[in-house]
């Protein structure tokens, strides 16, 4: 009964997102989640573990276990699945390196862990090792970076619509006009490549007049954001404004225009919404932050996870990837008080 009960409350969830489609975003106490009509079906047959007398296995393995949004996720995580006695969470480190993820996976899969919560470094690299997790009835929870194959769950921060509001931020309080560069992510993140998706969308859209001029990767590190931006300041100049597909590399960004004493003429856009990032936008470093609560989407994540194990419910089941999304908060000088103690991460 306890089984059916989940199954039929997941697919309530399902609903909602069918009816308003896999782009839906609402608060973080909801769940925005999308799957095919066949979920149905899908959810009566599936039969799963009992997670409250079971002993259980999850694992956590992100891009790189150094990253301020990793231990927040992982934070999340734990504190959620630290209420149940009988489960074991673990955390590995993908080193930002596909092979080394791929290596993991497979041992994850021997080991038998009854869910992995993956943050995919590359999305087709990871591909093959999603699904044979998924075949090995172990469902994938993806945590941000998406896995090129449909699997158990995707729980993502805004991305397109996070450039989309970078590039409406920017395009509003440049009048219409102006020169932006860009620092993106490792080639091949999902999550980069739909924040530059948006972006330039909402340029080409709505702000024809503002040129982009450059874009380089700085690979999610601040270090390597540092090295673009001062290539991008010795290469042209008037920049207006710099858009960062992580706050890691707008902070390492901003070290290097404030470095080059241009502070007051280029607008400095991050997105994730690190403590460290709010500090800087206060200090007057950064201009903004599309922020994300990592902690709860961590928990997000456990919960998906909890509920794949109990249900049973697997690639193999959907025809597409379930995917939930937190909620975007714009936050600049303006209104970075509505982030409070509590929520920073």
């Amino acid at each position: 009964m306890k089984k059916k009960f989940l199954a039929l409350a997941m697919m309530g969830i399902m609903a909602v997102t069918m009816m308003t489609g896999c782009g839906a975003v609402q608060t973080d106490s909801q769940v925005a989640a999308s799957a095919s009509d066949s979920t149905a079906e899908a959810v009566e047959a599936a039969a799963g573990k009992d997670f409250y007398t079971e002993d259980i296995k999850i694992a956590f393995l992100p891009n790189v276990i150094g990253d301020s949004c990793a231990a927040a996720w992982a934070d999340g995580m734990k504190a959620y699945l630290d209420t149940f006695s009988n489960v074991t969470f673990d955390v590995y480190d993908g080193e930002a390196s596909v092979d080394t993820e791929v290596q993991i996976m497979d041992e994850l899969i021997n080991q038998s862990y009854d869910a992995i919560i993956l943050q995919a470094t590359d999305a087709a690299g990871l591909a093959a090792s999603v699904d044979k997790a998924e075949a090995a009835g172990i469902p994938v929870i993806t945590c941000n970076l998406d896995a090129d194959t449909t699997h158990t769950a995707l729980v993502a921060g805004v991305d397109t619509e996070a450039g989309e509001a970078m590039a409406n931020s920017i395009g509003e309080s440049l009048g219409g006009e102006g020169k932006v560069v860009i620092i993106s992510a490792t080639p091949g993140a999902t999550k980069g490549e739909n924040i530059d998706a948006g972006f330039k969308a909402v340029l080409s859209e709505k702000y024809p007049n503002i040129e982009i001029l450059d874009e380089q990767s700085g690979e999610w590190l601040t270090e390597n954001a540092n090295t673009v931006m001062n290539d991008f300041l010795t290469k042209y100049p008037e920049i207006d404004a710099v858009m960062c597909h992580n706050d890691a590399m707008a902070e390492g960004a901003a070290e290097a225009v404030k470095a080059a004493g241009r502070l007051e003429q280029v607008q400095i856009w991050g997105c994730d919404g690190e403590s460290k990032m709010l500090d800087y936008i206060e200090e007057g470093l950064c201009t903004g932050t599309i922020y994300t609560n990592c902690q709860s989407q961590g928990a997000s994540c456990a919960q998906m996870a909890v509920f794949a194990i109990e249900s049973g419910i697997t690639a193999k089941n959907l025809t597409s990837t379930p995917v939930v999304k937190m909620a975007p908060v714009i936050v600049t000088k303006d209104n970075l008080s509505d982030i409070t103690e509590d929520m920073r991460w």
